[in-house]
């Protein structure tokens, strides 16, 4: 023992006690550094265990010589854990099953500890368990860094769960692979399964193959690809087109995996796209195009957190930009910085997502329109922790809806304000009018003709004349009248106030007279005039709409007055057009439920006295007034258009009582049909005519149309002669009505192929006792005779007025001295009647029917 090298004595023990001091404070050293404490129970039925100093300070626990009360460790553990603590370490003495429960512990301060308690126990050689120790670890950090990690996996959920865009991956060989649920689709998109194929697997459309195999090229040469736009259609269903962008990805080694990127359902945005191929290119890059940045702020941080796509958006470069609170607002221009916290602290206290927007300064100092959405993060006890949101520049986009606001205040073509900008100014004027005791007028202004400017010179005319109409209006009015383009060719005017209701009807005839008369066109001169109804503010009107009514209503008396004028609301007026649209109503009726009755007036040939024709004269008796005169239904039909309908009817009834007359084996007699101009307009009259004869069955040449002059003040010569050429080549027979009295012209005379010259009744009053006007009227029947013509004249009631007809060489004689207008079944006996004496009797009629002959049907 005297060779042992090995230190004995006192020497000895105290370097061993060094040793284990030294091990104790590297043990204590190292539980402090893992944040871990040790305990122990030598007995399951103490209720006391020994802890290491560690755990004691971990717990916020005071010691009697490393002993606690278990009921006092207990009670500071939350939640379950107690009871699973309690369990398991019962368990454990019983079973020797280590065990592992993690839960919270609230700490004397009030804070509290995440914590992880493992615990096993130690068995003695007959393998019974003597001993229960383990060990608490500090997990605080750990969890809320799991916590972090979790809440920003659910903010990128929610992003990729809001946005139209989902992810892909491919291998080596560009076959698609699947990703995890949840982690590359969104739920709101569904798509085929494609996993194992490639895209030149689907069913890409013929037009995209061959951008599909420049794609695989740049997928061969490992290039990133961004905004791939295809289409695929599987059978039966609609077309989809995706718009893709990938990025290539390789190992550590350098070796190619594939691809992986993003995709996106643009189908709906493409057919958007397709309809508005006529609106700008911004507007169609605004609505395609989008960029969105990111942010997020913790509740009393200093700074905002931005992806780079903010920094970006505003042009700043991350690397000097620090988005502290005061250098984020200071970009916000006017109010912004002041609504952008007051919206903060409504998200705060209301936990919804709010969208406010704003206007900023990026870096190269322009100004950008931009949408800010702000939504509150929450812990999982529903605590707001901070706020997170994106970043949209919409700056294309709020441009698009300024213009949009201009246009929608504008007309386009004129330049002049629209309905809606016109409705608000004459709000303001009538406010203003009570304000201030004040008065004003409103002009409503119609261009005459302006619908024959467009059928005859076409659709560019009728634009370029509104143009040269508004400049005209505004060369008058000067600049401080408020001029507006209602719409079509309507006009509106509120003028400077004036002195008297004088001054505004000065103004109205000025606007009349300078509106009247051609207008020089690019091509050719257009004939038009202006009628105008004057509304006084506020007697008129102290509202918009009562205004615009009463104005109308002037409007609407004016052109019955004859347009080509000027008239001022009148409260009579409104009772008269409402009597003129209860009787319009009326005569729709008739129409529709054949009410109407046509009257027939012999038409006789000098000097055989012979019955050759009858006029159609329309009658009408209303349900509650009792016969109307034409002189009063006739312009209401023409003003409302009902005579289009009207006139087809008396043609289809007229035909069919003359095909009615031969079918009855009475003498073939042509009969005579007035025509309205509108019908030449309207209509495709030729065709309308052709089909009445065609149904009715009567011979063409026993149809005579009757044409007034105004049709030659309302249409053009080229399409006049269009339809009456063709109505001619049908064997219809064509008289100008009303010799005389209107538009005359010979050059129409000449050119056109009328048969028949009709005179007016006013020739033919007095020729007896007139020379002069036997020498006219010989004139105009020499005129006839000369352009192969024959005459008739209408209007006689007196048989010394048939003998100067006779003498002047007159072919035909229709009025009064031979019979008045009767109905159908008594037009054959009044034709037996006249033919069966040379001296008929003179069948004048009842002052009633005189009213009525003086304005036969008038279309």
């Amino acid at each position: 023992m005297a060779d042992d090298d090995t230190p004995h004595g006192p020497d000895a023990s105290s370097t061993a006690s060094a040793s284990l001091a030294g091990d104790a404070a590297l043990l204590a050293r190292a539980l402090h550094i893992a944040r871990m404490g040790y305990w122990k129970s030598d007995d399951p039925k103490t209720t006391r265990f020994w802890i290491s100093p560690e755990l004691a300070d971990m717990y916020q626990l005071e010691t009697d010589a490393g002993l606690v009360p278990i009921v006092d460790v207990r009670k500071g553990y939350l939640g379950d854990a107690p009871g699973q603590l309690a369990a398991n370490y019962r368990n454990c003495w019983e079973t020797g099953i280590a065990y592992a429960v993690r839960g919270g512990f609230r700490r004397y301060d009030g804070s509290v500890l995440e914590f992880m308690v493992h615990g096993e126990a130690k068995r003695d050689e007959q393998g019974r368990v003597v001993k229960v120790s383990g060990i608490v670890r500090d997990i605080t950090e750990e969890t809320l860094a799991l916590r972090k990690l979790a809440e920003s996996e659910q903010r990128l959920t929610d992003f990729v769960n809001t946005a139209s865009d989902w992810c892909w991956q491919t291998d080596a060989e560009h076959r698609f692979v699947d990703l995890a649920a949840g982690a590359a689709w969104p739920s709101s998109i569904t798509m085929p399964s494609v996993n194992g194929l490639t895209r030149r697997n689907l069913p890409i459309v013929p037009e995209d193959v061959p951008l599909m195999e420049q794609h695989f090229a740049d997928l061969a040469a490992h290039r990133p690809f961004r905004d791939l736009v295809y289409t695929v259609q599987n059978p039966g269903e609609p077309s989809r087109t995706i718009r893709s962008s990938g990025k290539p990805i390789f190992d550590e080694s350098g070796a190619f995996l594939g691809y992986r990127g993003t995709a996106s359902d643009i189908s709906e945005l493409r057919r958007t796209e397709n309809l508005l191929t006529q609106r700008t290119e911004a507007l169609r890059e605004a609505h395609r195009l989008g960029k969105i940045g990111t942010w997020n702020y913790r509740l009393r941080a200093e700074r905002v957190t931005w992806a780079n796509e903010c920094f970006s958006l505003l042009g700043l470069d991350p690397e000097t930009f620090d988005p502290t609170h005061a250098n984020v607002l200071a970009h916000f221009l006017d109010d912004a910085a002041e609504r952008i916290i007051a919206l903060q602290k409504l998200v705060v206290q209301t936990k919804r997502t709010e969208t406010i927007d704003v206007q900023a300064r990026r870096a190269d100092d322009t100004v950008g329109d931009f949408a800010l959405t702000c939504k509150a993060e929450t812990d999982v006890d529903g605590e707001v922790l901070g706020l997170i949101g994106t970043m949209q520049d919409i700056s294309e986009r709020k441009e698009a809806e300024r213009r949009l606001e201009v246009l929608a205040y504008r007309d386009p073509l004129t330049g002049l304000a629209n309905r809606a900008l016109f409705k608000r100014e004459l709000a303001s004027m009538i406010d203003a009018c009570f304000r201030k005791g004040s008065g004003g007028a409103l002009l409503l202004i119609d261009l005459d003709r302006f619908k024959e400017v467009n059928d005859s010179l076409g659709h560019a005319a009728g634009d370029e004349l509104l143009t040269r109409v508004a400049v005209l209006l505004r060369q008058e009015l000067g600049p401080k009248a408020f001029i507006a383009r209602l719409g079509g060719d309507e006009f509106a005017v509120l003028p400077e106030r004036l002195g008297h209701d004088t001054d505004t009807c000065e103004m109205a005839d000025r606007i009349v007279s300078r509106l009247t008369g051609p207008i020089d066109l690019s091509d050719g001169e257009a004939f038009i005039g202006a009628t105008v109804g004057i509304a006084n503010l506020p007697e008129d009107g102290s509202t918009v709409d009562e205004a615009m009514r009463n104005a109308d209503l002037a409007l609407y008396m004016a052109k019955e007055a004859g347009r080509g004028r000027s008239m001022v609301f009148a409260p009579a007026y409104a009772q008269a057009v409402e009597q003129r649209l209860d009787l319009g109503r009326h005569l729709r009726h008739a129409i529709d439920e054949g009410t109407l009755h046509a009257h027939y007036q012999a038409q006789v040939e000098l000097p055989s006295r012979k019955v050759v024709g009858f006029e159609a004269l329309l009658r009408w008796s209303h349900p509650e007034r009792g016969p109307i005169s034409p002189a009063e239904f006739i312009p209401i039909a023409e003003s409302s258009g009902l005579i289009v309908d009207l006139g087809l009817w008396v043609l289809r009834e007229a035909c069919n009582q003359a095909r009615t007359w031969i079918d009855a084996g009475l003498p073939a007699r042509s009969v005579a049909v007035n025509v309205s101009p509108a019908q030449f307009w309207n209509m495709d009259f030729e065709t309308a005519v052709s089909a009445v004869l065609a149904e009715t069955g009567l011979p063409p040449h026993l149809l005579c149309l009757e044409l007034t002059e105004s049709l030659f003040v309302d249409h053009t010569e080229q399409r006049i002669s269009r339809t009456l050429t063709a109505l001619s080549a049908l064997g219809v027979r064509l008289a100008l009505d009303d010799f005389g009295t209107g538009y005359s012209s010979l050059g129409y005379l000449t050119r056109l192929p009328f048969d028949r010259l009709k005179v007016d009744r006013s020739f033919v009053d007095g020729i007896a006792t007139r020379p002069e006007k036997r020498k006219l009227l010989g004139g105009i029947i020499a005129l006839s005779r000369g352009l192969g013509m024959s005459v008739v004249a209408e209007g006689a009631e007196r048989e010394s007025e048939v003998q100067v007809l006779t003498e002047l060489g007159c072919d035909c004689v229709q009025g009064f001295v031979f019979a008045r207008p009767v109905p159908p079944d008594a037009a054959p006996w009044i034709a037996e009647t006249i033919e069966a004496s040379v001296a008929a009797p003179s069948l004048i009629p009842d002052s009633q029917d005189a009213h009525f002959d003086a304005a036969p049907i008038g279309v």
